[in-house]
């Protein structure tokens, strides 16, 4: 994996907001604001709801697809940001979220989608709601996922002042490094390189070496101009990857951990069981995945 020449800027244009109107997504919508009024962007706050039968007697039944029901929830979406957003179009559909997502991001160019979470950490598995498991299935665009860990803040208090990128070593993480320096660029913010490597390596006889190894690919990374307007680190653990990279954001309170995922990757089996699954889930901050998009 290669060092960029240099940070390149990024900026959001259409972001999408996703939202239940739950107590998890109200969490989500001061970073979808915060991130409209950073990038100037175009807010889409957004519903997707499930059609309500209605049983006869006669038996059997239809669904409700009232046009007064759609036009409530576009109320109530343009009332979420009316106050703090200056461009915002509300959207409202019936069906399932992976084509509804898939569909907005062709329709309105989404090139950031915001969603909040209703997992939990548990003993043995991190749950996730169904709808953020069919965004990552389907989105092609960065997803900021702010987990139910996220302490709720105001928009004037969602600053990026301290980044994590954790990053396997591989090409596939390249693409999300350029987010993790242009967020740091654009905000002078402090940037941690984070790499796992597993506990068997603590037993190897080259331990020391392999550790030295992957701290000075990790410093690869870096643009050579990065020393003028960053501050950055370099840490190797040992253990499992989504375990140590959840301990390091406790530990160290970064504002938004950076992840990176292959193009093919595929989240419709094992995907409880991924790095990305219990890292959205646990982490106590917001968490940007992004998908390898280049050919």
């Amino acid at each position: 994996m290669n060092s960029l020449a240099t940070s390149t800027a990024i900026s959001f244009k259409n972001i999408l907001f996703l939202t239940d109107f739950s107590d998890a997504s109200r969490t989500a919508l001061v970073y979808a604001l915060a991130f409209a009024r950073r990038h100037n962007a175009k807010l889409f706050p957004a519903h997707v709801y499930n059609a309500v039968p209605v049983a006869y007697p006669e038996g059997g039944g239809v669904y409700n697809f009232s046009p007064e029901t759609k036009q409530a929830n576009l109320e109530k979406l343009g009332n979420l940001v009316r106050r703090n957003c200056a461009s915002f179009q509300p959207l409202v559909t019936e069906g399932t979220m992976e084509y509804a997502v898939q569909h907005w991001i062709e329709e309105h160019g989404i090139d950031l989608v915001v969603i909040g979470t209703h997992g939990r950490r548990g003993v043995q598995r991190f749950l996730l709601g169904s709808a953020a498991e069919a965004i990552f299935r389907t989105a092609t665009c960065p997803v900021l996922t702010v987990g139910p860990h996220v302490a709720t803040k105001s928009c004037d208090e969602t600053r990026i002042d301290k980044i994590v990128f954790a990053t396997d070593l591989t090409r596939e993480s390249e693409y999300a490094l350029s987010y993790a320096l242009s967020f740091a660029h654009e905000r002078r913010a402090h940037v941690t390189f984070l790499h796992v490597i597993p506990n068997e390596v603590r037993h190897h006889l080259d331990h020391a070496r392999i550790v030295a190894f992957c701290r000075e690919e990790l410093r690869k990374l870096m643009p050579e101009d990065a020393q003028l307007w960053c501050e950055p680190d370099f840490r190797v653990e040992e253990g499992d990857a989504a375990e140590q990279i959840i301990n390091f954001a406790e530990r160290e309170f970064p504002d938004l951990v950076v992840l990176g995922l292959p193009r093919d990757k595929d989240f419709s089996t094992h995907f409880q069981t991924g790095v990305t699954y219990k890292v959205v889930s646990g982490a106590p901050c917001p968490v940007l995945t992004v998908r390898e998009m280049r050919k």
